[in-house]
């Protein structure tokens, strides 16, 4: 299972280089849209890239408004996803 700390790192490197910051300036409390400035395509590159890298959904049901996503709640996404795919390829249908 992924970490947390690795999912946080991963995070923080897709918007670093998403909006060309450097990673060390961004916490799990900066809000993409209020903080740094994203847009909405912004958030969709960001919430893409992370899908295709773990191999991971992000369900409808879970998505924010556009200034509602932080890091936090990236961490918390793929964390639960990660979790429910796990499970699901644990478990025989």
């Amino acid at each position: 299972m992924v970490r947390e700390k690795t999912v946080e790192k991963v995070i923080k490197g897709f918007i670093a280089k998403g909006l060309m910051l450097d990673a060390d300036t961004i916490t799990r409390e900066t809000n993409l849209v209020n903080d740094l400035n994203a847009d909405s395509m912004d958030i969709v590159n960001v919430v893409t890239a992370i899908e295709a890298k773990y191999k991971i959904t992000f369900p409808d049901d879970s998505l924010l408004k556009y200034d509602g996503y932080t890091v936090q709640f990236l961490i918390e996404g793929v964390m639960k996803a990660l979790k429910e795919k796990h499970r699901s390829e644990v478990t025989p249908e």
